[in-house]
């Protein structure tokens, strides 16, 4: 998370991560709420991931009409509230042993004592009509439990002078279907009424129509039309073009992955998407693990294709920078600066569930297994590490480390060693995990599993690392035959026009090999008019890009968010990408039991 120090609180009787260091004064509440009897036990990383009852969190940051500020900071005429999403995700772990449970309790702390988004991770931005509305100051929560129900939680800021603080809905997942949020509400058409699949604030509508948002006469509650503005042409901030895609081609990705039969077509707005698909077949972690490392290999939107890939098919882009301002990059599910992916198993009898994490990228790092029966077991790698500060100690460092040294050269890196040992080492993990429950372990038994498992793949990791420096050293292959030379690839040879002249070589942009636009989209959007453009410059004219002017023009604060699937979730930045390089101070906050 962007956080700028680890950890964001600091105070006692939460472990001894968030005990403070010379240097850090403890936090000071913002107020109180009433205690309950007793509490459950749960992981967190930077957001609270899993329970000691098997219920599950995934978080994403969504655009909201509204917002709320942190109580005494508010002013007249805005909602103080006392929540921020970590914290109401804390206490839906704390106290709920079933997703409905927590999607309830959720809802009503946050009608009681107000949401408001995190400091420092939401910005101002503008409507097509020119009102204000404000990037990630909404939140969509994802929620799975060991009795098979998963439900999706929204909630925004309330209207000044309601009851309700907050407002907020649930609705829960058909047995069957998959269901994804991407940094964008997917709840539709809210009932009259809650239902066993609908639940939802007290003063929904009514605060709806205090804001101006929504009259009984224009008919059913859309939550997402209602309470977010148009992703289409919503733009944050507001002197750069608004980017739907980056939401809807996740999404496409992701029901594509697990219902192909469906057939489905990027669409432009993500809303014309399902907020649900009935899966083509059963779907396990082993299967969640190959979601989350989606580039779209194989599809025309392939990250590993084209001159931003590089010589070598590097799917991960660079981004922020000025040309960030004149377009946009596709959005994979895996991104370099992700810092952690989680899988929550919410598995039924014996309270075995698991979650699975894996410490930085998806895509080239190894899911190890957290037994919630297991207490705070863990190796201390995993728990160690901030981004301000190299260290071989943190199992952090290790993936980041291959993965970052994997820019060298990222296909042949990837297919020649990080990819097979990856999937080699999580084989033996599932092998090995179920002979041993086989065996029917004690907690204690798992705690020493466990911990014995995550030292060996975070020692295994960092053997890598130093095998990886030696075999791609200056940029050849070296581990047998030192100083062999890998070159550019023919096909990026024959991109760019190589050929006997020395000069500097300059590239255009080309049609596309035929079959590889199958989902035509826009290239321009029309700020003038705030619509998109299909008929905007064709692909082979130039594009000469320079520095907006932005005088006059208020930078609002960046956002680091988190995307979340069904209940699994791992960090990324709607619009971190455009950042600049002094906006992404950041820290990584480890994993820690409480």
């Amino acid at each position: 998370m962007f956080a700028g120090y680890a950890p964001r609180w600091v105070g006692y009787g939460r472990g001894s991560f968030y005990e403070p260091v010379p240097g850090q004064n403890l936090s000071v509440p913002l107020g109180t709420i009433p205690e309950v009897d007793s509490t459950y036990g749960y992981w967190e990383a930077t957001e609270p991931l899993m329970n000691d009852q098997g219920v599950a969190l995934g978080e994403s940051s969504c655009a909201s009409r509204t917002v709320n500020y942190p109580a005494g900071q508010e002013q007249p005429g805005q909602v103080g509230a006392l929540l921020d999403i970590s914290t109401l995700m804390q206490l839906m772990l704390e106290r709920c042993a079933t997703a409905r449970c927590a999607v309830e309790t959720a809802g009503q702390l946050a009608e009681e004592h107000g949401f408001f988004p995190m400091i420092g991770e939401w910005s101002v931005g503008q409507t097509a009509d020119g009102i204000a509305a404000y990037a990630d100051a909404g939140e969509a929560l994802t929620v799975s439990d060991v009795h098979g129900d998963a439900w999706v939680f929204h909630v925004v800021g309330g209207a000044y002078g309601r009851q309700a603080k907050s407002v907020w809905a649930a609705q829960k997942v058909p047995a069957g279907h998959a269901a994804f949020v991407a940094n964008n509400f997917v709840i539709r058409h809210v009932p009259e009424e809650p239902t066993e699949d609908f639940l939802f604030s007290s003063d929904l509508r009514g605060t709806a129509e205090a804001l101006g948002f929504w009259h009984p006469s224009d008919g059913a509650l859309d939550w997402a039309r209602v309470f977010a503005p148009d992703t289409v042409t919503f733009r944050a901030p507001a002197w750069e073009a608004p980017i739907p895609l980056y939401a809807s081609l996740r999404l496409w990705a992701m029901m594509r992955n697990l219902a192909p039969s469906l057939g489905l077509n990027v669409t432009l707005d993500p809303l014309d998407l399902p907020f649900s698909v009935a899966v083509d077949q059963h779907v396990d972690h082993a299967k969640i693990k190959s979601v989350f490392r989606d580039t779209y290999e194989g599809t025309e939107f392939d990250m590993s294709k084209g001159i931003l890939a590089g010589p070598f098919g590097n799917p991960h882009r660079a981004e922020g920078g000025l040309a960030m301002g004149h377009g946009q990059i596709p959005r994979g599910i895996s991104i370099p600066r992700t810092v952690y992916g989680i899988i929550g198993q919410s598995r039924p009898g014996n309270n075995m569930s698991i979650a699975w994490y894996a410490a930085d990228t998806p895509q080239t790092s190894v899911y190890v297994p957290f037994y919630m029966t297991a207490g705070g077991a863990m190796a201390p790698a995993y728990g160690l590490g901030t981004n301000r500060a190299f260290s071989r100690d943190s199992a952090w460092w290790a993936f980041d480390f291959v993965m970052n040294w994997m820019q060298l050269n990222y296909r042949n890196m990837s297919l020649q060693y990080v990819f097979p040992i990856r999937d080699e080492m999580e084989a033996d993990i599932e092998a090995n995990r179920l002979q041993f429950e086989a065996t029917h372990p004690t907690p204690a038994a798992m705690a020493t599993w466990q911990v014995d498992l995550q030292d060996h793949v975070v020692r295994s990791w960092w053997e890598l690392a130093d095998f990886l420096v030696m075999a791609y050293n200056d940029n050849n292959f070296n581990p047998k035959t030192p100083g062999g030379s890998i070159g550019y690839p023919v096909e990026f040879a024959n991109m760019i026009g190589f050929n006997e002249d020395v000069h500097p070589i300059w590239v255009g942009r080309v049609e596309p090999p035929q079959g590889q636009n199958a989902n035509p989209l826009p290239s321009v959007f029309d700020r003038q008019n705030n619509q998109w453009d299909m008929s905007g410059p064709t692909a082979v004219e130039p594009q000469f890009l320079a520095e907006r002017d932005r005088s006059g023009v208020g930078i609002g604060t960046w956002v680091g968010t988190m995307m979340a699937c069904a209940s699994f979730a791992f960090i990324a930045g709607r619009r971190f990408e455009r950042a600049s390089v002094d906006d992404k101070a950041s820290a990584f906050i480890p994993l820690a039991s409480s």
